[in-house]
């Protein structure tokens, strides 16, 4: 990789408008299909996060991103604290360079610092094998049912079955309770 990069991990509450358009336009190129997500300074789809490890070049630009909000989720009835982590994006010129992999050991140097019991998030099922390479583990069988908004603002429910996958932090994956998740919310 020939571009140095800066890694930080910001508060939500620290972020400058200016940050929130840089993460905004990195992850519409990210994600050019959710491209209208991600406008002016909208740097989030769902809930916004608690913290973000972004890593950003000197002058500012952001060529990586994740966030992670503590939340609870209902597992089988049960409630379980997680770090909710989503947004995970690497700009389209750095992906394969090793980037995200270096994103996500720092989203575990963050989730490990939050103490949660497990860190948690929903993939698409072409980007199931790198997390799992990083140690978290998909419940194939899991069906998942989330508040989510459309680009104008207007509510609705989704259910998806596969792509969520937990990573044990303080606690074994052998607790992580069995049967359908519900969110309580919408995602980061």
């Amino acid at each position: 990789m020939s571009e140095d990069i800066r890694w930080e991990v910001v508060e939500e509450s620290a972020l400058t408008l200016t940050d929130h358009e840089a993460i905004a336009a990195m992850l519409a190129q990210a994600f050019p299909s959710w491209s209208h997500w991600y406008v002016g300074g909208r740097s989030w789809a769902g809930m916004q996060p608690e913290r973000r490890v972004l890593g950003r070049t000197e002058d500012g630009v952001v060529l990586a991103h994740v966030g992670i909000r503590r939340m609870f989720v209902t597992v089988g009835g049960e409630d379980v604290l997680v770090g909710d982590t989503g947004l995970v994006g690497v700009s389209p010129r750095l992906q394969g360079s090793g980037v995200g992999r270096e994103l996500m050991e720092r989203v575990h140097d963050v989730l490990d610092g939050l103490r949660v019991p497990y860190g948690f998030l929903g993939a698409g099922e072409d980007r199931i094998p790198f997390y799992a390479h990083l140690g978290w583990h998909e419940f194939p069988e899991a069906v998942g049912t989330f508040s989510a908004f459309t680009a104008d603002g207007a509510g609705i429910v989704e259910t998806e079955q596969g792509g969520w996958m937990v990573r044990p932090v303080t606690a074994r994956l052998e607790d992580w309770p069995e049967g359908p998740i519900l969110l309580n919310g919408q995602q980061v």
